[in-house]
């Protein structure tokens, strides 16, 4: 018996037990984190750690290629929907800003998968600015997800503190705050700048607080104590002190805030409070080899950013240095013009001429110039005019008339350690105490249509030369404006053009010059870079020798070239001597048509290809119509391009389609001239359009070849897939086979004896062939059925031109609503209709193939059967009209209670519709059966008998008869029954194995029988 005490407190631990889970419950979740909070960092063990940022400081202006931020989003919901991370850039990063990948993880290692964004966008802030950069993720399980996300960045050019700041926005809109999880320090912030949302001074070793570290009044905004007796900050660089840095020699104090360089030796650094510290005391604030130290001297290779004495660890300790690299941004050797000639020629006449430099650590070194003749030998006291070294970004002047002409080196570098690497640069100048420029040709044979580059060199930076070419090396027949663009007007060119007795025309204008009033074209080159490059256009030039003319530059005594690089005084140039002549050979092009050659079936598809010579980019297909050449547009366009390997190819041409005149003569059968020519010279007047007529004359005078084509009228062939000469209505579909080159579509039409049609539209491929498995009958009535293919001919239009234009206009009226079978006509008069229409049309060319067929209901039947014996093979043969693509038909053997005894099946049979399937007899004992066909639809039967199979016996010797009849007789009826009995045993036992003879019938049960016989007989006796 339970005691009432019992059931009480049972009742008290249950109550204890609930009350525990709502506690614990309440106890977890007065805790939580809000979903979706952002907190810097991610220091879980993953691939996914590290600081917020890395690098955290960065130079003004500094591109940083790999800038690492890292971030923690809290409480993320893995409800499986899409959710949207957005990181929030300042508008000062937005410059150069691109995005390199990211790395999604839960922070139980568990990868998270990227859906998409991964553009900049414009941000919250809607300001237009692409400073936003969205990740959309779909996370299925809660958790706290860490982000790293990569990134090249271009650092503002002023230094300041830069907070990046992440939002996470739900499926359903929720967004969290855009909080700041990173602060990125960019160059070295002065004492006026503070960091975002404090009022402290950057070099104060707590960011956070507004408190001086001397005093005890929190409200107090005071600089903190960083400083010497003097009152001077430690900071940076110091200029105060014992040990003041000196950027002449490379040594002295740097403390906190400073940027140091790889390479840099002899630094003693110094914390915020004047305290001498070893550069080993400095490691790595932050990522990959956050906790190295630095070491002195700095190594060329010790990776950038952050070192401070605190290392990983929050706060910096009082000391802080950024590691960079340093760097020659430029360096030009310029001319009197301020014009770089770097890898060019100076003369020596230029007395104003100097060494521009801009370099990144000016802070630490200053620049020096070192120059060096083509010996190696250091003329730099010879050639800089004052001092050779200089501090910060500027020039330092030099007299290339100091020294010998020849190939020098102009080299700068730091002036103590920095002289490795990116921290110097060298470039070449040539010096020339010619005054004479000269002219050279990228090569001395072109083919006519080649562009061939000249240069003029040994020329002060920035003159402007005149470069000539005779009218006695045109070619024949070419235009002014085609004489204006010789001397192409490219590179360093400034105006090209051609000059009468009248005075220079430019190329844009030379439309209105007769060819038979130009003297010469012309090009005027600007000397840029040290050299002026220039193209000559040979087309238009004569297949001979060439001569090229360099006229001195304009100058203030002989101008002839006005401010903005035109030539203004014609008569000037023709007033002076050459500064130097080149000439070189024009020889003749090529070109060649390999297809299409020989025959041609109107309308139909080709491949047009063939070679061209180097120089000609287009050539134009011309036919031959009389004297004539008519242009051939290939699809709509007037020209063909030359590829890069000397090559042109377009394939699926229509020759005869709409187009030029060309295109017509082409859609008449006969025989052509084809033609292929240079478009350059197919453009006769020289209006930049391509002719559409040439004469003969005109055509061969070109860059042009002629073959034969014979054109030939469109054919069609073509027959319908029947069976047994008929279509069974429940396969309900035609095939239709042939040929008709030169076509694209035919009509395929069926009408039945009821004036009720069907059509369709077939495509040809380009070969010329067609093959349509599964053309609808419709609702055709049973019956004969006409079938017909018809081809709109060689005019591409069914009946008379304009009548139906298309098969698609043809095969509407045939079948459509207000077509000929959409009435009470009789088949016939539908098929005269069709015929009326099209090819017995006036002037029709169209063509027609007609067939007969029959619709009938689907029948199989069987025809004949051979091999009724046991054990062999039954043959059964019969007829149908279906469809072996979709059809099967399957035969059984029934036996005389209609069960299946066998079956085979067949799919496969020709357009006679006989087919034919064999089956084994192995296992089928003699008797009537019935055999069985069907196709799906139908079936028929065929009674048959299976016979035994007849075996041949082969008779034993006599000798072996007589042997056995002998023992017979002398024994006993004992043994003979035993014997009898023994032998029989002995029969079977040798039959089954195969080894005797043995006689048909006489098997296992017969021998049983006669062993139980022996038995009972020999126990009577007994």
């Amino acid at each position: 018996m339970e005691h009432p005490t019992d059931k009480l407190r049972a009742v008290l631990l249950t109550a204890l037990m609930i009350g525990s889970v709502f506690t614990a419950g309440i106890a977890f979740t007065g805790t939580a984190v809000a979903a979706g909070d952002i907190t810097g960092g991610a220091n879980d063990s993953g691939t996914v750690t590290g600081a917020a940022v890395d690098p955290a400081q960065v130079a003004t202006g500094e591109t940083t290629n790999g800038h690492n931020f890292r971030f923690t989003v809290a409480n993320v919901n893995g409800s499986g929907d899409t959710d949207t991370i957005r990181v929030n850039f300042p508008n000062e990063f937005a410059e150069g800003l691109s995005y390199n990948y990211a790395d999604l993880e839960f922070t139980n290692d568990d990868d998270l998968q990227i859906d998409g964004g991964e553009n900049l966008v414009d941000g919250p802030d809607n300001d237009g600015v692409d400073d936003t950069l969205p990740i959309e993720t779909s996370p299925e399980t809660d958790g706290d997800v860490e982000v790293v996300l990569n990134m090249n960045t271009d650092a503002p050019a002023e230094a300041g503190y830069y907070d990046i700041a992440a939002s996470y926005e739900e499926n359903d809109g929720t967004t969290s705050s855009n909080d700041a999880f990173a602060t990125v320090t960019v160059g070295d912030p002065t004492t006026t700048t503070s960091d975002p949302g404090t009022t402290t001074n950057p070099t104060t070793s707590d960011p956070t607080t507004t408190t001086n570290p001397t005093t005890s009044d929190p409200t107090t905004t005071t600089n903190p104590t960083t400083s010497d007796p003097g009152g001077e900050t430690y900071e940076g660089r110091l200029d105060f002190g014992d040990n003041p840095w000196d950027t002449s020699t490379g040594e002295g104090d740097v403390s906190t805030g400073a940027t140091v360089f790889q390479g840099e030796d002899d630094i003693q650094f110094v914390d915020e409070n004047g305290n001498d510290v070893s550069a080993t005391s400095l490691e790595r604030a932050s990522g990959a080899d956050e906790g190295v130290p630095l070491a002195m001297p700095i190594p060329q290779d010790q990776t950038t950013g952050s070192y401070d004495l605190n290392g990983p660890a929050a706060g910096d300790g009082g000391l802080r240095v950024t590691v960079q690299t340093p760097r020659v941004t430029t360096l030009e050797v310029q001319n009197n013009a301020e014009s770089d000639v770097s890898g060019g020629i100076l003369t020596t006449n230029q007395d104003d001429a100097s060494v521009y430099v801009e370099y990144n650590y000016e802070n630490a070194e200053d620049i020096e110039l070192i120059v060096e003749n083509e010996d190696g030998l250091d003329v730099t006291d010879e050639i800089v005019e004052g001092t050779d070294t200089m501090n910060g970004d500027g020039r330092i002047d030099i007299n290339p008339n100091a020294v010998d002409a020849g190939d020098y080196t102009f080299t700068v570098e730091g002036v103590d350690d920095l002289d490795f690497g990116d921290a110097t640069e060298t470039v070449p100048v040539t010096i020339s105490s010619s005054q004479t420029a000269s002219l050279n040709l990228a090569a001395d044979e072109v083919v006519q249509g080649e562009n061939l580059q000249y240069t003029v060199e040994n020329s002060p930076e920035g003159n402007f030369h005149a470069v000539t070419i005779d009218a006695d090396d045109f070619r024949n027949g070419i235009s002014a404006s085609n004489a204006a663009n010789i001397l192409r007007n490219v590179g360093d060119t400034s105006e090209t053009g051609v000059v009468t007795d009248g005075g220079p025309t430019t190329a844009g204008n030379a439309g209105d010059v007769d060819i038979d009033d130009v003297n010469y074209a012309y090009a005027i080159v600007e000397i840029d870079g040290g050299n002026g490059v220039g193209s000559i256009n040979s087309q238009h030039l004569d297949d001979a020798s060439v001569d090229v003319d360099l006229y001195p530059a304009s100058t203030t005594e002989d101008t002839y070239v006005n401010d903005d690089g035109e030539l203004s005084n014609a008569t000037e140039l023709e007033s002076l001597e050459t500064d130097d002549d080149e000439s070189f050979d024009v020889t003749q092009g090529t070109v060649s048509l390999d297809s299409p050659t020989g025959a041609y079936v109107v309308g139909s598809e080709r491949t047009v290809n063939g070679t061209a010579s180097a120089g000609i980019d287009e050539v134009s297909l011309y036919a031959r119509s009389n004297n004539d050449f008519q242009l051939v547009e290939i699809d709509g366009d007037r020209s063909i391009e030359v590829e890069s390997d000397d090559t042109f190819t377009e394939d699926g041409v229509v020759l005869t389609e709409d187009g030029d005149e060309g295109n017509d003569l082409l859609s008449l059968p006969g025989s052509y001239r084809l033609g292929v020519i240079s478009s350059e010279d197919a453009d006769i007047d020289g209006n930049g359009a391509i002719d559409s007529t040439l004469t003969t004359s005109e055509f061969n005078s070109g860059v042009s070849s002629i073959s034969s084509l014979t054109v030939t009228d469109t054919e069609l062939n073509g027959s319908f897939q029947t069976y047994n000469g008929q279509v069974a209505v429940e396969d309900g579909e035609v095939g239709v086979e042939g040929t008709a080159p030169g076509k694209d579509n035919l009509v395929v039409a069926f009408v039945d004896e009821r004036g009720q049609a069907v059509a369709h539209t077939i495509s040809v491929d380009n070969d010329g062939m067609f093959d349509n498995d599964g053309l609808s009958l419709g609702n055709l009535n049973e019956g004969t059925v006409s079938a017909h293919i018809l081809s709109s001919g060689r005019d591409g239009t069914f009946g008379e031109s304009g009548t139906y234009e298309s098969a698609s206009a043809l095969e509407t009226q045939i079948e459509g609503e207000d077509g000929w079978a959409s009435g009470s006509s009789s088949g016939e008069q539908v098929r005269e209709q069709i015929l009326a229409n099209t090819v017995d049309d006036t002037a029709s060319d169209d063509l027609i193939v007609t067939e007969e067929l029959r619709l009938a209901s689907a029948l199989t039947t069987i025809e004949s059967v051979d091999g009724v014996e046991a054990g062999g093979t039954l043959t059964v043969e019969g007829q149908t009209n279906r469809q072996p693509d979709d059809n099967t038909i399957t035969v059984e053997l029934l036996d005389q209670d209609g069960d299946s005894v066998t079956l085979a099946s067949t799919d496969e049979w020709g357009s006679n519709g006989q087919w034919s399937v064999e089956m084994s007899l192995a296992n089928v004992e003699p008797g009537e059966y019935t055999l069985e066909s069907d196709d799906g639809d139908n079936t028929d039967r065929q009674d048959i008998e299976i016979v035994e199979e007849v075996e041949e016996t082969t008779q034993q010797p006599t000798t072996e008869v007589t042997e056995t009849a002998t023992a017979t007789e002398t024994a006993t009826a004992t043994e003979t029954a035993t014997e009898t009995a023994t032998a029989t045993a002995t029969a079977t036992e040798t039959s089954e194995d195969g080894s005797g003879s043995g006689i048909p019938g006489f098997g296992m049960g017969i021998a049983l029988v006669a062993v139980l016989g022996a038995a009972l007989l020999a126990l009577r006796q007994n």
